[in-house]
């Protein structure tokens, strides 16, 4: 299990983030699985009605997106808060920047070189045509330089805002220095209401920007505020269990409305993230083994699924069964676990190596050895 566990920089692991990722993750699967058989397959998902409301998740199921976000805003947002309010050490922004460098830009570039091989070899697309495509995905600017998401991977949009929050988290950090804690969260609230109201209005490419999503970045600012200043371990009780159900439900049931519902999700999220550590079921379910490892591997899984079911659809597409519903259902069931076996496989390989903070370094030896062993 520790070998499948992502190696962090800091001395703790949080299980119950990557439980979190788990939930991120498997809608976005999801939700990618019922477009392609959709689309390329039977024409509607018969969906009997005492259970549409699944099918209503599964529409849904792109808010994974934006609970990613959440966590990421979390995540970046702890090392400022104990630098200025748990007299931590200062983050060194050297640091800071390169350990996002090392950290995430090894299985990023791979896995678009490997879809960019895909799309030659197998759809057989002008290299010449998709080099740009490819540079400005490299660089994270592929929304920026064409207004469209990349052609290479979609999905990669979502990694240009982390990219843009990568480089102003530091600005934001400013806000733990604010001494005054109802004061600090008050003002983190009001800017994450502000946002959404803003991402409101907001059209065309500067949508897919840090504009349109930073409520869920200082979502991620408030809720580590609540969890770990001043430090303390809360009683879990059952009654944030009910705020869990009723959470979740809320987030992948609630209708949509544009882009409207950006400005209401975060206040949802906050509450439901905080009953993952203070809920009594809901913590011991976010940090089970598989949940929260499988959780761990997302970026892995994030990176590849979208190859993954397009090559699976090609094997289960034309199987057939009594009803559109059902051969809908039987193609997702058997593409779901290749999405997640690749994912893992790509996160053993490639993925956690890059975890470790001194990996460049290591390398660099190790080269330098063999090197002088040669000569």
């Amino acid at each position: 299990m520790l070998r499948l566990r992502r190696i962090t920089s800091g001395a703790s692991w949080i299980p119950q983030i990557d439980g979190l990722r788990f939930v991120a993750i498997v809608s976005v699967v999801l939700f990618h699985l019922g477009g392609q058989v959709s689309v390329r397959g039977p024409k509607m998902l018969l969906v009997p009605h005492s259970v549409y409301w699944l099918g209503v998740m599964q529409g849904n199921g792109d808010r994974g997106v934006v609970l990613f976000f959440v966590i990421s805003g979390y995540i970046l947002a702890r090392p400022f808060l104990r630098q200025y309010r748990l007299e931590g050490h200062p983050v060194t922004l050297s640091k800071y920047y390169i350990r996002r460098l090392t950290r995430l830009e090894p299985p990023y570039i791979l896995s678009l070189l490997i879809l960019t091989f895909a799309e030659v070899t197998v759809n057989h697309d002008s290299l010449r045509a998709l080099l740009p495509h490819l540079g400005a995905s490299l660089i994270y600017s592929h929304n920026l330089i064409y207004a469209q998401m990349s052609t290479i991977s979609f999905v990669t949009w979502s990694l240009e805002i982390e990219v843009q929050f990568y480089i102003l988290a530091p600005l934001l950090g400013n806000l733990y220095r604010i001494e005054n804690t109802a004061f600090r969260r008050g003002l983190i609230a009001v800017f994450m209401v502000a946002m959404g109201l803003v991402s409101l209005h907001l059209n065309g490419y500067l949508h897919a920007t840090l504009l349109g999503y930073a409520q869920y970045f200082l979502a991620g600012f408030l809720l580590a505020d609540i969890l770990e200043y001043p430090r303390h371990t809360s009683r879990q009780h059952l009654a944030w269990d009910v705020v869990s159900v009723v959470g979740w439900l809320a987030v992948f049931l609630l209708p949509r409305d544009g882009y409207g519902v950006l400005g209401w999700l975060p206040l949802v999220i906050v509450p439901v993230y905080l009953a993952a550590f203070y809920g009594k079921v809901s913590n011991w379910f976010f940090r089970r083994p598989f949940v929260a490892l499988t959780g761990g591997m997302c970026y892995s899984i994030y990176l590849l699924h979208m190859l993954v079911i397009s090559t699976t659809f090609r094997v289960v597409k034309n199987l057939r069964l009594a009803t559109d519903g059902e051969t809908m259902l039987l193609q997702i069931v058997l593409m779901f676990p290749f999405v997640f076996l690749v994912g893992a496989v790509y996160f053993v390989l490639i993925e956690r190596p890059c975890m470790d903070p001194q990996w460049p370094q290591k390398m660099w030896h190790r080269l330098r050895g063999r090197s002088e062993v040669q000569a």
